[in-house]
């Protein structure tokens, strides 16, 4: 598990029907997938941040814009990326602190750290704090044989080798950091806990080919 000031840019996004995670970019801005909040109006969301727990601790903050990205194909996951806009700017604390944006990727086989609150097994069991697994990204090559040719150049793969540890179902948004910065946002994926790469290894939002979309959207908001 992880600590609420060991992963200060972790959100959980949440709403009646929606349990995801996100990534804090800056004190007034959260990254999400698009899939997780495209059908909501902002007011049946809410993100908490400052915590390691999805339901209590830290701070909840209303939301007041949704901004999807406008290439969506909620069919393919395509750009499957929305930015979230709060109400009002966040405190800045040491269980509080946006994560950079990616301008590029990590190279291929370099370990990366994804952050959840979702299930911890097939059986959909939800752990009652912050979970944590490093995962290493793979080729595009790899990552197209394995997903029947779904992936696009927008997305990026990563898994766990030695398996048992992956992205599972109420993981949609959850945030990949390399080096100190938000490299992807976990968009879709199959089954759950299995080696890595196959074709259930989860696929993320590369945020190099947004980040220009996303500091447009936080510039405009």
């Amino acid at each position: 598990m992880g600590s609420a000031s060991q992963f200060p840019y972790m959100v959980s996004v949440q709403g009646p029907v929606v349990m995801c995670e996100g990534a804090l970019v800056d004190l007034k801005h959260v990254v999400t997938t698009a899939t997780c909040v495209s059908d909501l109006a902002p007011s049946d969301v809410n993100v908490r941040v400052g915590s390691n727990k999805y339901y209590e601790g830290g701070l909840s903050e209303d939301v007041t814009v949704i901004t999807v990205h406008p290439a969506f194909d909620e069919s393919t996951y395509d750009s499957n990326i929305a930015v979230l806009t709060l109400a009002d700017s966040l405190p800045a604390s040491p269980s509080i602190k946006p994560i950079p944006l990616a301008e590029s990727d990590p190279a291929v086989g370099s370990a990366g750290i994804v952050t959840s609150f979702g299930a911890t097994n097939a059986q959909n069991d939800l752990p009652d704090l912050l979970q944590q697994a490093t995962l290493t990204t793979f080729s595009a090559t790899q990552c197209q044989n394995f997903k029947g040719g779904k992936v696009t150049s927008r997305m990026l793969c990563a898994g766990d080798p030695k398996g048992a540890k992956d992205t599972c179902p109420a993981d949609q948004g959850a945030p990949l950091a390399y080096q100190g910065r938000l490299v992807g946002i976990y968009s879709w994926g199959a089954g759950c806990g299995l080696a890595a790469p196959n074709a259930s290894s989860p696929v993320f939002n590369r945020i190099s080919t947004f980040t220009t979309w996303i500091n447009t959207v936080m510039s405009n908001g």
